[in-house]
C-alpha cells in the first residue's frame, strides 16, 4: 500500500527470484495506490525495467484507496505499509480539564480562506469508537495531554488566564479504520510496517505532526496544522505501543515491535553498509523509526 516510485517492489522481487525461484514462480505483487500520478510512475518504472529486470507479469497496480476496498482475499499474503501511517488523517482532540471529557476539533474556513478552530463535546462515531477500542486494548494505560493528578489540574486551572481545555491530542482514527480493512478483507495477512515514532519540530500537542513546506529548495516547518491545502506536508508520528495494542485488539493477531536499528541488525548485513569513516547510514539516519511485524 502506497508504493512510492516502486523501487522497493522491484528490490523485493529481485531478491525472491535470486534466493528461491520456485517461490518467485508463484509470487504475485499487488500495489494499492491512491495517487493516480504515483500509480502511473510505478507502472512506468516497472515497464522501463522490464527488459533488464522483468517482473512485469508479476505485478498488478490497483489505483484506488485502501479504504474503498471491497474484495475478500482469503489467501495468505504479506501486507506492506512502509512510511504510510504518517500520512493518515488524524482527529484533533482537547480535554476538559475539570471533567477529563474529550472534545473533538472542527475547522471552519471563511470566504477569505481563513481557518478557525473550535471544539465540541459531541464526538463523531469514528472518534467515539477509537476511544472505546484504545481503552479496551490498553486497559486505560496511555499518554494524556494533561496532568494525571486532579489536584495539579485544579491548581493550574486557577492560574490567571489559564485555559479550560488541555493541549491538543491527535488521535489516529484513520489508522484504526485501516486495521478494520485488514481484519475484514485480508484475514490471512501478515503486516509489515515501518514508520517514524517521533518527529522533530512538531507543532504543540500529544502525537502532534510536523507541518512543513518547501521554500528555495529547503523544508520550512510551521507551527500550526491549519494551513492552505495542497501546499504543505503534514506528517504524524506513530505511537507504536498504542498502534500495536489496537492492531492486536482488532485483528486478533500477535505482533512484534522493534526499533529500525534492531530490525536491521537482526535481518540485514549491516557490515556491508558501513562507510570507511565507521558510520552506518542505515542505522544512524533512522533512529526515530520503528518496525512492526505480524508474527
Amino acid at each position: 500500500m502506497g508504493a512510492g516510485r516502486g523501487t522497493l517492489m522491484l528490490n523485493i522481487l529481485d531478491y525472491i527470484r535470486a534466493v528461491d525461484p520456485q517461490v518467485y514462480a508463484r509470487t504475485r505483487y499487488n500495489v494499492i495506490e491512491i495517487s493516480p500520478a504515483l500509480a502511473a510512475m510505478q507502472d512506468h518504472h516497472l515497464k522501463a525495467t522490464a527488459e533488464t529486470r522483468g517482473h512485469a507479469d508479476k505485478v498488478t497496480i490497483i489505483n484506488r484507496s485502501v479504504f474503498e476496498w471491497d474484495q475478500y482475499e482469503p489467501s495468505p499474503c504479506f501486507f506492506l505499509a512502509m512510511e504510510v501511517f504518517d500520512n493518515f488523517a488524524h482527529d484533533g482532540i482537547r480535554y476538559d480539564l475539570a471533567t477529563e471529557a474529550p472534545l473533538q476539533g472542527h475547522v471552519l474556513i471563511d470566504g477569505d480562506g481563513d481557518f478557525y478552530e473550535f471544539y465540541v463535546h459531541e464526538l463523531d462515531p469514528v472518534a467515539a469508537r477509537f476511544f472505546r477500542v484504545r481503552h479496551a486494548a490498553t486497559g486505560g494505560r496511555y499518554p494524556r495531554p494533561y496532568a494525571a493528578n486532579p489536584a495539579l489540574r485544579y491548581l493550574s486551572g486557577k492560574l490567571p488566564f489559564a485555559p479550560n481545555l488541555s493541549q491538543a491530542e491527535f488521535i489516529p482514527t484513520r489508522l484504526m479504520q485501516f486495521f478494520d480493512v485488514l481484519e475484514k478483507y485480508f484475514p490471512a495477512h501478515r503486516l509489515v510496517t515501518s514508520d517514524f515514532d517521533s518527529l522533530p519540530q512538531a507543532v504543540k500537542g500529544l502525537n502532534a505532526p510536523v507541518v512543513q513546506t518547501r521554500y528555495n529548495r529547503r523544508m520550512v516547518p510551521v507551527t500550526t496544522p491549519l494551513v492552505h491545502q495542497g501546499y504543505f506536508d503534514i506528517l504524524f508520528p506513530t505511537d507504536f505501543a498504542i498502534t500495536e495494542a489496537m492492531y492486536r485488539a482488532i485483528t486478533g493477531k500477535l505482533t512484534r515491535v522493534m526499533s529500525h536499528g534492531d530490525f536491521l541488525r537482526r535481518w540485514a548485513y549491516v557490515e556491508d553498509t558501513q562507510t570507511r569513516s565507521g558510520e552506518n547510514p542505515l542505522l544512524s539516519h533512522y533512529k526515530n523509526a520503528s518496525v512492526m511485524v505480524t508474527v
